[in-house]
């Protein structure tokens, strides 16, 4: 793997976080709202009762690599970690005041067309455990701070402002909703977060120093609906937490159960067999679950198909339990001098993780 350029950006990823997050807030407003060709009628008859949660898909055991060329200036880079997906669709955050929807499989996207008169950008986004959408917005200057409920039109259900909760205008990386409806946002850079309940109010202040440890590296929600963390108290091994929202405190469910501390994980989601799947830039894909005593490398690096100049970055897990990579492939005439588009090619590569 040292003889080619096929590279997981780690630290390059983390930067362009910061880079995106904290320099650019969630990205300033253009007016880019078109029709969608009734795109959002299907994901209507896709939602899900909210009086029902949702199961799991059945694992989908299907490799597929489709070619993207992107359209309205949109960058899936600034997408990553503002990625979710119902199953059926791949909601997009973008910075700007829309989402965008893309049918799962198919290089199409479209904006959802939400009725935001205001302007407020769209920052992060999350799907609950009955199949709902949040989204994180952010006022002019990132001086207010909202989360909107979506109703299965993809429009403004229910509105709760954070604004008061916000010591910092800069965009929390982690935004993520357990199954009781309680709020986990956390920042980038120091890792402090808050958590807010269903109704809006504030639970718990946290830092990694109050939780008792040193570092939290990611945070997702698993199948079960409750959040966990992937986090160290030392140099020496990353563990797996389960956060109590309650308690504000991380429970380590099985010190037994631990990677060393050379590993990084960026993407971390709910599985279809196993609680919690995983994605290293330097070993692939883990499978994790404390109760079947489960943590295996289930996807190598070495058994993801790529080829020669080719740079990867995880977009989401799917629900049927694969993971979506978002691949740059370059030409051997592209130089970045070069602003030709047609030098660059990109590649949507799903990769089968689920059993």
């Amino acid at each position: 793997m040292c003889n080619k350029r096929f590279v997981f950006k780690s630290k390059a990823f983390i930067m362009l976080f910061v880079g995106i997050f904290l320099l650019s807030g969630c990205g300033k407003s253009e007016n880019i709202k078109k029709d969608s060709d009734n795109l959002l009628t299907e994901t209507v008859n896709n939602r899900v009762n909210e009086e029902t949660q949702t199961e799991s898909l059945e694992a989908v055991d299907k490799l597929e690599n489709i070619y993207y060329y992107s359209k309205d200036d949109i960058d899936l880079l600034r997408a990553l970690h503002r990625c979710v997906s119902d199953g059926k669709n791949i909601y997009l955050v973008h910075g700007e005041p829309d989402i965008y929807v893309m049918p799962i499989g198919t290089d199409e996207h479209n904006p959802a067309n939400i009725y935001n008169p205001d302007g407020l950008d769209v920052c992060n986004i999350a799907i609950d455990a009955y199949g709902k959408i949040h989204l994180l917005m952010a006022g002019q200057d990132n001086e207010e701070w909202f989360i909107w409920q979506l109703d299965e039109n993809c429009q403004v259900d229910k509105i709760i402002n954070i604004s008061s909760y916000f010591e910092t205008k800069n965009m929390p990386l982690w935004f993520l909703v357990d199954k009781d409806g309680t709020y986990y946002l956390q920042w980038v850079i120091d890792r402090d977060g808050i958590i807010i309940d269903k109704e809006g109010a504030l639970k718990h202040k946290f830092t990694p120093e109050s939780l008792g440890i040193k570092w939290i590296y990611e945070a997702a929600v698993g199948k079960n609906g409750q959040i966990y963390l992937v986090y160290a108290k030392s140099d020496v091994k990353l563990e797996i937490g389960r956060l109590d929202m309650k308690k504000c405190a991380v429970e380590n469910e099985n010190p037994t159960l631990y990677f060393s501390g050379n590993e990084v994980f960026n993407a971390m989601s709910g599985g279809t067999d196993t609680n919690l799947l995983l994605f290293s830039p330097y070993s692939g894909i883990w499978a994790y679950d404390n109760e079947k005593g489960i943590m295996e490398n289930r996807v190598p690096l070495s058994a993801i198909e790529a080829g020669y100049d080719t740079e990867f970055w995880p977009l989401t897990f799917l629900p049927d339990g694969r993971l979506l990579l978002l691949g740059q492939m370059v030409s051997d005439n592209y130089t970045d001098e070069v602003e030709d588009e047609s030098f660059k090619q990109w590649l949507l590569k799903y990769i089968p993780a689920g059993k």
